[in-house]
């Protein structure tokens, strides 16, 4: 992703693949537009803001982001939740209430290496919980700890990973407020 501003229209965009995302004043906002559209096939997804015809909602890749009177609020992608449930076969799993476990020195003495077969397994859920944490900060530290074990997974990393999923069963969808 890229970021370029704009100082004298008082613009910042961002950039990541064909997706523009674009912030500032109304006006400045109309020139972007205007210039883009007379040298690319454009397609607006809305403005959101505080203005009658201003969107409440909108979609940026794949994340929910809305206006409140109190801010904007923004929420990960669902789907990635979703996801990663249906890939550890834990969609109908009892929730937990905190995102990672405690792990004391018996439990890393007694740990078991997983098969070499559930190492790509294992990888490529973790790899998904830490996507995931890009926007969820709630799982920050708990994905962070269970990619500690990318290299040589164990069942004590799998058990981790399984805990931190059995949240997102209990907390799917999360929102984080920004208040002006």
């Amino acid at each position: 992703m890229c970021v370029f501003r704009h100082k004298q229209r008082q613009l910042v965009c961002s950039v990541h693949g064909d997706d523009f995302s674009v912030s500032g004043p109304c006006s400045s906002l109309n020139w972007f537009e205007e210039g883009m559209k007379s040298k690319y096939e454009l397609t607006v997804g809305g403005r959101l803001g505080p203005g009658h015809d201003d969107e409440k909602e909108i979609s940026v890749l794949n994340r929910i982001i809305r206006w409140t009177p109190k801010g904007i609020q923004y929420e990960a992608d669902p789907r990635q939740v979703e996801k990663l449930l249906h890939e550890i076969e834990l969609e109908g799993a009892n929730g937990a209430f905190t995102a990672g476990q405690r792990i004391l020195s018996h439990h890393i003495e007694s740990e078991v290496e997983l098969l070499e077969r559930d190492f790509t397994r294992f990888q490529a859920l973790a790899a998904r919980a830490n996507y995931l944490a890009a926007n969820r900060i709630d799982v920050l530290y708990a994905a962070k700890e269970v990619c500690r074990f990318m290299f040589k997974p164990a069942d004590l990393a799998m058990g981790s990973l399984k805990r931190l999923a059995r949240y997102l069963r209990a907390w799917s969808r999360m929102m984080f407020d920004f208040e002006y």
